[in-house]
């Protein structure tokens, strides 16, 4: 006598269905999540915070002195990036623009690191969560 092959028991149509609406939900809550919007470059030079300009659309350009010499700087659009190095391998010209929270630029020979942060929300604290 010959067996019958099943492909699908009951139990497991269940746990697909499970499967199917747990991820889809999960989905779905992750698409509602809302980017904060940018506001500010803060410029560190030998890891303390000196300059922080706030991103506009107006085309603006400036130097920042570093230990190598100094980098050339260009805000446009509400977006930042490093236009001339002093660096061997200019790493940090070649990261090109930024423009979201939490997008850096690093350049390590002129000690420069160059973060976005967004606009604080009203009622919210520094720290998202602590992890014990």
């Amino acid at each position: 006598m010959k067996r019958r092959r099943e492909y699908f028991r009951k139990g497991d149509i269940l746990i697909y269905l499970i499967l199917i609406i747990t991820f889809s939900t999960l989905g779905y809550g992750i698409t509602q999540f809302k980017a904060a919007d940018a506001a500010n470059a803060e410029i560190y030079v030998n890891n303390s915070l000196k300059y922080v300009y706030p991103l506009q659309n107006e085309e603006k350009d400036m130097f920042v002195p570093t230990d190598i010499g100094g980098v050339n700087i260009k805000i446009k659009d509400k977006k930042i990036r490093v236009i001339t190095s002093n660096s061997p391998l200019k790493l940090n010209v070649k990261q090109g623009w930024i423009g979201q929270p939490g997008e850096v630029i690093i350049g390590v020979p002129d000690k420069l690191i160059i973060k976005i942060v967004g606009k604080k929300s009203e009622g919210s604290d520094e720290v998202d969560f602590i992890i014990k």
